[in-house]
């Protein structure tokens, strides 16, 4: 199902490294999380990413981005169920893929000249971590 949308604004919400709790020769892993919320009037969905790089307990970088997507009208009728709508966990996931693709370059940027840059965010595996349809019910009147 092709739903009509376009990204129509990004948002670091937040931003923070602290490259001085680095150590040295110590794995680095990385954490994820994804939100989806969507406008009362269904116009648009926000998809937020958090984005972590942490070494053993000690928070290096973290990073809140927030995607909005306009949804055209004739994408919300595609979703519409009887009293609800189905957005498709295939378009979250997308949506999500857009948001990862803008970290990844807003993570380049703001740590250059720090030694977090040297540490790419890894491919994400958005199959693992997203898995549902997002269901808005309609209100009753």
């Amino acid at each position: 199902m092709v739903i009509p949308y376009k990204i129509s604004h990004i948002e670091t919400k937040q931003f923070a490294v602290f490259p001085d709790v680095l150590v040295y020769g110590e794995t680095i892993g990385t954490s994820v999380d994804f939100s989806f919320t969507v406008n009362t009037d269904r116009t648009g969905i926000r998809a937020v990413g958090t984005f972590k790089y942490e070494q053993k307990q000690n928070l290096l970088l973290i990073l809140e981005l927030a995607c909005y997507f306009d949804i055209s009208p004739e994408g919300w009728d595609k979703v519409k169920e009887d009293n609800k709508w189905v957005i498709p966990v295939d378009f979250l996931r997308y949506m999500a893929t857009i948001v990862v693709g803008a970290a990844r370059g807003i993570i380049h940027i703001k740590t250059e000249g720090t030694v977090l840059n040297t540490v790419v965010l890894p491919p994400i595996n958005l199959q693992e971590g997203i898995n549902d349809d997002y269901v808005i019910e309609k209100k009753k009147e």
